[in-house]
């Protein structure tokens, strides 16, 4: 049945950005998402894998900011805080009607997804993360279910004593910081708070967020760490201005529909989190981690949800969550080593919903125990028969079940009580020729899956609950070849992913969304990355995919998978001037071709470029370091679609993106 209740503590982000960057001459190590889970150089690696480091400036609210720029993740920004930020990479994830699908997301080796498979990354402090890495590919399929890519996000430890307080404000947005971090020779701590608040860009579209979090590590020995911290966010009210139709959006994208206001649509949302990290980095590589939180949402959506066999027009969950995993590296023979491990992930999810009375609580009209326990085991295997080749490959098994247990049964609302297992697979193989000390080639393939999530569950088309959901399994391949020196670093990836029993959000209306499997689906895909530093004072990037994804069968052939862009390029450009005053000049553009809207391809986000620009200064005056900052997003005021909701059947499916914002602020630092 279900399982333990672990507890406490581990895991820590550190510090901010206006736009990713990877700077070409950094040193390039992946340590936490790579297939190896060892550090291992970036050019011998027999995955696509890159890593940013963002800055420390800017004024940061949306996870897309993170992530913008990292060639084949197409991150939507809704400008709405009452949805999460929606993720796709090269498709997975795309139809996601809120949260994060399809993606495995961790944050200094944590889960941030549930066992289904559903994760956000709304809750996480984002103006202390130190570096992203993500993986693609067939390697990142052994991280298990819905990880059709993986994101993993690392803490900043700080280096020395520092006290630092910033604020930057917007013509919506203001936000306030303190950081207080305190090291001696074996240990550090860190606490950060962090209060924002937005008027919005459309009516009805007020945010508050306030966050706080403690970071603890310890050195108990030469190679032995233990990593203690603690994650409280509060989000007092996040209002929803809701989605508008293809014509709404032309008559006037800022427009708020009467809905809104009429429903009072909104949300609250609360989350702690404890967790608890033991690692050691010596002969024989082990980590053990523990976590334990809670997540509590109160949400109105636009409509009363007043009939019997109605979910209610008010959601009110409580998710109590809990996990362990660790892992083992062992040599098993000259030029062979291994990584062995395993997890047990646990969410208990308390859910009501009642009618939405105008904005006021009604009547019960849901009331359920739903609970997934996820049980896996893996192995992972390194081969290098010489310093040029390296093979890498791996399985894993899933044990995940479902149970949800239907309270309410009045009347003719059906007892939608129910339990559902699934056992599944996943393997890879990959290989690694580095022809030279700037050039390496790499081939892998694989098998993995996607399970259907507790909420694809809760809806089915016919009506009632949707236990007949399959999980979809999927076949990649991909090759590609990687080149860097000192002032340049590139890579290039073409792979190819056959999907069965596709998941696809069938109907959504009302802020409910029903899911249904389709048979086949096949994607054709090119990824590029290339940063090149010109000079002391020049660095261009530029990154960006083609990606054609259609399905195969049925009455949907040949159309394009919905939600995903067929192309999209992003570019920048950074100038540092020999000036006697510190300052760095930044430039950016990005494109994104049509997104589609619905299965059929009946309508499309229109295709958009748009530009910002940003500069920033520091100054160090004894112990006391200052940093300003000045941005200006979508700086020709390019009116475009952030991200579309798939298969909406109101026909309101366009996000729409923020305008033109000029923004400002200021940190400042003391440092003994």
């Amino acid at each position: 049945m279900y399982f333990f209740k672990p507890l406490t503590t581990a895991s820590l982000l550190a510090v901010v950005l206006n736009a990713p960057v990877i700077y070409a001459n950094e040193p390039v190590e992946i340590i936490v998402v790579t297939a190896t889970s060892a550090s291992q150089n970036w050019l011998q690696s027999p995955a696509t894998v890159d890593i940013t480091w963002p800055e420390q400036s800017g004024l940061l609210f949306d996870s897309a900011q993170l992530l913008q720029g990292i060639a084949g993740l197409q991150a939507d920004s809704r400008a709405n805080f009452a949805q999460d930020t929606r993720l796709s990479v090269r498709g997975f994830g795309s139809r996601s009607p809120f949260g994060i699908r399809g993606i495995y997301l961790q944050q200094d080796g944590i889960p941030l997804s549930a066992p289904d498979g559903q994760g956000q990354l709304a809750s996480v402090l984002l103006d202390n993360v130190q570096s992203i890495e993500v993986l693609r590919g067939p390697l990142a399929l052994l991280y298990g279910n819905g990880a059709g890519a993986v994101i993993s996000l690392t803490s900043r430890q700080p280096d020395q004593n520092t006290l630092a307080t910033s604020i930057a404000v917007s013509e919506q947005h203001q936000q306030q910081q303190v950081n207080l971090g305190v090291v001696d020779e074996k240990q550090s701590l860190q606490l950060a708070l962090k209060q924002f608040k937005t008027d919005g860009y459309r009516p009805h579209s007020r945010a508050a967020k306030d966050q706080l979090q403690f970071n603890w590590h310890r050195q108990l020995a030469s190679t032995l760490q233990l990593h203690v911290r603690y994650d409280w966010s509060y989000d007092p009210y996040l209002q929803d201005p809701l989605s508008l139709s293809p014509d709404q959006w032309q008559e006037n994208p800022k427009q708020t529909l009467a809905g809104a206001e009429v429903f009072d649509t909104e949300k609250t949302v609360k989350q702690r989190q404890a967790s608890v990290s033991l690692t050691d980095d010596g002969s024989n590589p082990f980590q053990i981690a523990l976590w334990q939180g809670q997540r509590d949402i109160n949400q109105r959506l636009p409509f009363p949800g007043s009939a019997i066999t109605s979910s209610g027009g008010e959601v009110l969950l409580n998710r109590q969550y809990h996990g362990i995993k660790g892992q083992y590296q062992l040599i098993l023979a000259d030029k062979v080593n291994a990584v062995i491990g395993g997890s047990a992930v646990q969410t208990d999810d308390r859910r009501f919903g009642f009618i939405n009375d105008f904005g006021q609580r009604g009547d019960l009209r849901r009331d359920e125990d739903n609970q997934a326990r996820n049980i896996d085991g893996f192995i992972r295997l390194n081969y290098q028969p010489s310093a040029a080749v390296n093979w890498h490959g791996g399985w894993r098994y899933t044990d995940l079940a479902y149970q949800i247990t239907d309270y309410f049964t009045e009347g003719e609302n059906p007892d939608d009580s129910g339990h559902r297992n699934y056992y599944q697979q996943a393997y890879a193989i990959g290989v690694n020729w580095q022809i030279n000390q700037q050039l390496a080639w790499f081939v892998s393939a694989g098998k993995g899956f996607e399970t259907p999530t507790l909420a694809e569950l809760a809806y089915s088309p016919a009506g009632g609950i949707n236990l007949q959901l399959a999980a979809s399994t999927n076949q990649q391949w991909e090759t590609g070849l990687k080149w860097q020196n000192s002032q340049q670093r590139a890579s290039l990836s073409l792979f190819t992913i056959a999907t069965d029993n596709e998941i696809i959000a069938q109907n959504s209306e009302g802020g409910r969304t029903s899911f249904a499997n389709v048979s086949k689906t096949s994607r054709l895909g090119l990824e590029w990355q290339w940063h090149y530093q010109l000079s002391a004072q020049w660095r261009s990037e530029l990154s960006g995919h083609m990606l054609h994804a259609e399905f195969d069968e049925g009455l949907r052939a040949d159309k394009q998978l919905p939600g995903v862009a067929a192309a999209e390029v992003h570019w920048q450009w950074r100038y540092t001037p020999l000036l006697a005053i510190p300052l760095q000049v930044t430039l950016q553009g990005h494109y994104r071709s049509k997104v589609y809207t619905d299965d059929y391809n009946s309508d499309a986000a229109p295709a958009a470029i748009y530009f910002n620009a940003g500069v920033n200064s520091q100054q160090q005056y004894q112990q006391w370091q200052f940093t300003q900052w000045l941005s200006l997003n979508n700086i020709t005021d390019k009116q475009y679609v952030g991200a579309v909701v798939v298969n909406q059947a109101n026909g309101r499916s366009f996000e729409p993106a923020a305008g033109r914002e000029l923004a400002a602020g200021i940190t400042i630092s003391y440092r003994w």
